[in-house]
Order: structure tokens, then C-alpha cells, then sequence
């Protein structure tokens, strides 16, 4: 996910992003669960009811293609998406989609959609709606975090009210990961849906009411295909923009479940009989280094940092438990991770000084941009005390997220250092080819060569498992010897419920899945 966050919470938790991730934002263990897991169940299923659910967010009622992260409760309760991939298989499941084929070159795709499908308004679904969505999500002024993949569409044509093929400029394997973030929307009420008042989706609740920075109502759709399945009649998501008042609310069974809140809340509130951690979305926080800044320009000063630094200290300390220690960006469960080449930045403070004394730095000095929350300065606070072990002076440049955000937008960080927060919800080959810090031309870093250039777009045309582990494989050798940004750690984003809340899911993005969610009696 790479979802865009608004706020300080961007780098703390989202599918973003697919810009950024989901709060504190999926993966199969504890760092990388991409599914709803919890640590305490529920009870029976029942019908009836309404879920008074918070988040520190509004809602963006113009931004459901954007994956903006006030939409984390909303979005896919109103809509719905082409395909799903499977958390569990990392393989797309259909959703509007009955059928699909991607040829055999991955460079073009017929689909089939169910027939059984209304939005909330009454009108079917047809392939035009389909058409009208990718088209919006190919415009850049749409701001779509998988608008580059997107732009690999190169015709798309309706074969009927039900039947569509697309074809591609080049080989897209990766075309599920923009279906993952695409909500179909209706173009008949799109351009007002920012306005808050008609909102016409497709799923298992429909847009009653938005009262701008106070609540959004949603109400079951009766005529859903599945409606026996949707137990809840209601959902309230409540915006409250203090976390701690996140957690009164909890506790004084305001709501049942909160979105928001710290992660050192979240797992400590959980902890505490009737309340149970819920783990979803997932990021990677990564120390990069800009290689145009001496002596950072020297590769073997980059690969002393990241020996010098202990991730396992970061884990316990500042994530408690709750992440994994590692050097690559990606899921476990993605295609091309490889637990060895994880493992490379081992904590060995004493080869980092032997490196550095190689290439003749003492005494150098690193400013850090850094999101200025709990969870950033703690892990920088780590990496500076780390750092000094072996010589060198770390500083930090603690930014709100606008300047955090603009920052990386104009691509002047201002100083050589970045602890990048972001999602790793998507596969390594949408990862290279919208993350600003991995683009082959232009990234953050101002990192380029041929031979990552040819890398990149390896990973990013790789169309077999085959061809896709080894493409990535030779991608993180070169990443972790270059070592321009390599991961600390990833970790999942932590929110907490009742007990009496079941039934909670997410997409691999982080989005939660609230339709079938059930409340115990």
C-alpha cells in the first residue's frame, strides 16, 4: 500500500501506497501480516447492529482513487475493486471481476465482469465504468498512487455490457496491484463525489451522510448480490484527531474499534482484558542516503552505516516486538524475497569501523530528515547513537509531514540522510517503478546507472516465477551493495478493538474490510 496520508500519521501506519503506508501501515508474520489478525476472538456471528468505529482522519470523498488514507474505513465498504489479492497466496481473487487472462507475454488481458452487479443507485455495471475508472486513474491529475502502471494501458476496449480487453505498451505482470487500489466509480455522480453528498458505490454499504470533520454514516445495501452475508446495519466512523482521545473512546465504549491510535497504545490497551491488537497494512523504514553528498558518495561508507546500525535494538525498543529486522523492502510472501539476502546488514559495529577507516572518513558528520513522531525519532535515536559508536555524528532534521512530504516531492532533501517511511504492500515490480526512492531515473537519492536502470526494468517486465525471482534476486544484490536505501526494519499497522468486534479483515494494501464484520451479542 502505497496509501497517501495526510498528516503525521502517512509514515506511521497504508496500501498507501501506496505513497506512504498504512498506520504503523502488511505482511505473514508479525512485520508482514497483510490480513486482519487479531489477538483475542470474538464472539458469534449475529445480525444487526451499528459499528461505532474512529479514525484521526476525515475522510477524502474526492480521493477514493487516490488510496488517501482517511478513506482507510470507508473505501472499500461503498466500493469495490476489479480484483483482491490474496493475503494469503499473494494471488488475485475476484471481486467485480468473474474472469480474467493476461496472455502469456503479459501484454494484454481480456476480463469478464459479473453480470449480478448494481451500484447503489440502481444502475448495472458495465465494462464502460471499468473503462471510465482506468482512464481517470491514467490521468496524472488524478494523483492515483499506481497511476504508472496505469500508463501502460494502451487501448482498452467493451466487448459487450460485461466483457472488456486491455492491452499494454510493454509486458505488465504487475496490473493486479493497480486493480488492488482502483475502486470502480460511477461516472455519473464521479465529479461530485467531492462534495460528500452522493457517493455511489458498489458494495455492501452505501454513503448515507458526511459531516466534514465529524462523521460519515453508512448503511447496509439491501440489494447487495450477497446481502445475507453483511450482519451490520450501520457503520459510524467517527473522526477524532487525538489519539489519546482514540483510546478514551475505546475504553468508554464510545466505539469498538480505532484506527489511529500509537502503536505503544494500541499493544498495551490490547493487553487489557475485552480489548484485542488487530495487525493489517505493513511498511518498511528505510535509511537512505543521498550519493551525491560526500562521503556518502563512497559505497563503502554507505555499507559501514548500515553495518553499524542494530536493527534487532530497533525492533524491541521502539516497535515492541511488533516488526521484523531486515534489509529488503519486500513481503516474505513476495515473489523474489530471499530470507538470506535479508539478513546482510548484520549488526557488526567492528566492520563498520574497518570499513570506514578504508576509506579514509573520520569524524563525518550525517543529517537526517525526519518525520518528527514517536516512532521516527525513536528509531533515529538508535541509528545516532549507533552511528557515534563508530565515529560518525548523526543529527536530525525533525519536519512536520507537509515538509516531510515536500520535501520529497521536489526531490531536495536538504541534507544527505532520509528515514524513509513507506508501504510495502505492492510486489517489487510495482515497488521499483513508483516508490521515489527506487526509480530508475530521477529517485530521491539521486542514485543512476545502466545496470540498475536494466535491473529495474527486469523486475518491473518479468513475467514467469522464474523470471520474477531472478530477476529480483539480482536487483537485491545490487540494492544492498549499493546501499543507497536499504529497510530497518518492516512492521505492520496496529489498531485495536473490542471483543465483541469480528469479523475484520484488510487487503493486502492495508485498507480494512469492514462488510462482513459481525458485533457479538
Amino acid at each position: 500500500m502505497s496509501l497517501t496520508l495526510p498528516a503525521r500519521f502517512r509514515r506511521l501506519t497504508a496500501g498507501a501506497t501506496v505513497g506512504a503506508a498504512l498506520l504503523a501501515s502488511a505482511a505473514c508474520s508479525a512485520a508482514t501480516q497483510p490480513t486482519a489478525a487479531s489477538s483475542a476472538t470474538a464472539g458469534p456471528v449475529s445480525d444487526g447492529g451499528t459499528l461505532a468505529v474512529a479514525q484521526a482522519t476525515d475522510v477524502d470523498p474526492g480521493g477514493f482513487l487516490k488510496t488517501s488514507f482517511g478513506n482507510l474505513l470507508a473505501e472499500y465498504q461503498v466500493f469495490e475493486t476489479l480484483t483482491l489479492i490474496s493475503p494469503s497466496t499473494g494471488k488475485p481473487t475476484g471481486v467485480l471481476a468473474k474472469s480474467w487472462q493476461l496472455s502469456a507475454d503479459a501484454r494484454s488481458m481480456d476480463i469478464t465482469l459479473r453480470d449480478d452487479v448494481t451500484f447503489h443507485s440502481g444502475r448495472k455495471l458495465t465494462a464502460d465504468d471499468v473503462i471510465f475508472t482506468l482512464k481517470k486513474v491514467q490521468d496524472p491529475a488524478t494523483g492515483a498512487a499506481n497511476q504508472p502502471i496505469a500508463a501502460q494501458i494502451r487501448t482498452m476496449k467493451a466487448e459487450g455490457d460485461h466483457e472488456l480487453r486491455l492491452t499494454f505498451s510493454k509486458a505488465t505482470p504487475n496490473i493486479f496491484d493497480l486493480f488492488e487500489t482502483m475502486p470502480i466509480v460511477n461516472p455519473a455522480t464521479y465529479a461530485g463525489n467531492s462534495a460528500g453528498k452522493v457517493v455511489d458505490g458498489t458494495g455492501r454499504f452505501q454513503w448515507t451522510s458526511w459531516t466534514p470533520g465529524g462523521k460519515v454514516v453508512l448503511t447496509k445495501y439491501a440489494k447487495y448480490r450477497d446481502a445475507k452475508d453483511t450482519h451490520l446495519d450501520k457503520i459510524e466512523i467517527n473522526v477524532i484527531t487525538d489519539p489519546t482521545a482514540i483510546v478514551s473512546a475505546i475504553r468508554s465504549g464510545r466505539v469498538q474499534y480505532g484506527v489511529g491510535v500509537a502503536a505503544l497504545d494500541a499493544r498495551s490497551l490490547s493487553k487489557q482484558s475485552g480489548y484485542a491488537l488487530v495487525t493489517s497494512g505493513g511498511s518498511a523504514i528505510s535509511l537512505a542516503l543521498d550519493v551525491t553528498q560526500k562521503p556518502f558518495d563512497d559505497r563503502t561508507v554507505r555499507q559501514a552505516i548500515q553495518y553499524a546500525i542494530d536493527r534487532d535494538r530497533i525492533v524491541q525498543q521502539v516497535e515492541g516486538g511488533q516488526a521484523q529486522a531486515t534489509d529488503l523492502p519486500w513481503r516474505t510472501s513476495s515473489v523474489g524475497y530471499d530470507a538470506t539476502q535479508a539478513k546482510h546488514y548484520t549488526y557488526q559495529p567492528d566492520k563498520a569501523k574497518k570499513l570506514l577507516a578504508q576509506a579514509g572518513v573520520k569524524n563525518a558528520t550525517l543529517d537526517v530528515v525526519t518525520l518528527n513522531t514517536p516512532e521516527s525519532t525513536g528509531i533515529f535515536q538508535i541509528v545516532k547513537n549507533n552511528l557515534a559508536a563508530v565515529g560518525i555524528t548523526a543529527k536530525a532534521d525533525l519536519l512536520s509531514p507537509t515538509e516531510y512530504d515536500g520535501k520529497i516531492a521536489a526531490r531536495n532533501l536538504g541534507a544527505p540522510g532520509l528515514l524513509v517511511m513507506s508501504s510495502n504492500a505492492q510486489s517489487p515490480a510495482s515497488q521499483v517503478v513508483s516508490r521515489p526512492e527506487y526509480l530508475a531515473n530521477g529517485n530521491l537519492l539521486k542514485f543512476s546507472s545502466p545496470q540498475y536502470t536494466a535491473l529495474v526494468q527486469k523486475v518491473s517486465a518479468a513475467t514467469s516465477t522464474a523470471d520474477q525471482k531472478a530477476a529480483t534476486h539480482d536487483y537485491n544484490d545490487y540494492l544492498l551493495d549499493q546501499a543507497f536505501t536499504v529497510p530497518l526494519v518492516t512492521r505492520p499497522t496496529l489498531t485495536v478493538r473490542t471483543t465483541s468486534v469480528g469479523g475484520i479483515r484488510s487487503t493486502q494494501a492495508g485498507f480494512i474490510e469492514l462488510g462482513t464484520t459481525w458485533l457479538s451479542k
